[in-house]
């Protein structure tokens, strides 16, 4: 079938652009535990980060993601895995990692494409993407200090060596399954549907034809609302249009990109991570939309 062709298509060409990166992630780690340089760099950052009253577990995490998402996600799985950190510490700092990982993105998509194309609107749609993640870091750091064990706060971690060959295998099979399944949801328009509810919102017409736009393709949905504006079309419209197109597809993208990973990382209770932090973000922006309202 050509659905079938499709997801197919579709899962190859998500593995060639995310495998490669997910390897150097767990070379990288691998490299640096092996050679004790993230038990040194931990211990390094005690002291600076003592006065924030993070575990290491959690300041390194939190450091790494900056660099790299994947590499700070691996590390912080092999810590549960060992049992250093509980399951509810690392949904803490899930939520404490948002703000790196909205920050890796910002020379990369928003500073040379987002602003330069939407002007005021793209200043303005970039802080609400930092707000939310300013406000899921606040909150995953408040908890990350309350679900602290007793035992991280009086010793040094020394963080073990992980295996590259049996854990990149393990994601590896584990992203392919899971991305083909949705991929195969996505060509039977699976996901589709939800976005025909946004039809009944009482917006600006225009605004939810960008938030359809936007379910599809981010770039594509930016370019029309800069067109929209320069025909007079009100700015928070415009934002509050790419904003919305993020609330009704944030489940698709959580799926596909968020869930493969922390699914193969995590295995059952990485489905539990990717569900809280895409509620939060989820309601932070509707949330985001209504002060838009509001306020302009």
């Amino acid at each position: 079938m050509k659905e079938v062709a499709d997801a197919l298509f579709s899962t190859v060409l998500f593995l060639v652009k995310t495998l490669p990166i997910v390897l150097l992630a767990f070379v990288i780690v691998s490299y640096s535990i092996n050679r004790g340089l993230m038990t040194k760099l931990s211990n390094f950052m005690y002291p600076i980060l003592a006065k924030l009253n993070l575990s290491h577990i959690a300041a390194l995490s939190f450091a790494t993601c900056f660099l790299s998402p994947t590499a700070s996600y691996a590390m912080l799985s092999q810590a549960w895995k060992e049992g250093e950190i509980s399951k509810r510490e690392v949904i803490a700092i899930s939520f404490l990692n948002s703000f790196p990982s909205v920050f890796s993105h910002l020379y990369a998509f928003f500073v040379p494409f987002v602003i330069p194309v939407l002007g005021f609107a793209g200043i303005l749609y970039t802080a609400t993407r930092f707000g939310v993640a300013i406000i899921k870091s606040t909150l995953g750091y408040i908890l990350a200090i309350k679900w602290r064990s007793d035992a991280e706060k009086e010793i040094l971690m020394e963080v073990k060596p992980i295996s590259v060959k049996e854990n990149f295998g393990r994601v590896a099979i584990i992203m392919a399954l899971t991305y083909f399944i949705v991929s195969l949801a996505s060509e039977f328009g699976v996901f589709r549907e939800f976005s025909s509810f946004v039809r009944f919102i009482p917006l600006d017409p225009n605004a939810i034809g960008i938030a359809f736009v936007e379910f599809f393709n981010v770039r594509a949905a930016i370019v029309m609302a800069a067109g929209l504006i320069e025909d007079g079309m009100k700015i928070k419209w415009a934002v509050i249009g790419l904003i919305l197109g993020n609330v009704i597809s944030f489940s698709t993208r959580s799926v596909k990109h968020s869930l493969p990973m922390h699914l193969a990382l995590f295995g059952r209770f990485g489905v539990k991570i990717v569900l809280l932090n895409s509620i939060a973000t989820l309601i932070l922006d509707v949330l985001f939309i209504i002060l838009i309202l509001v306020a302009l």
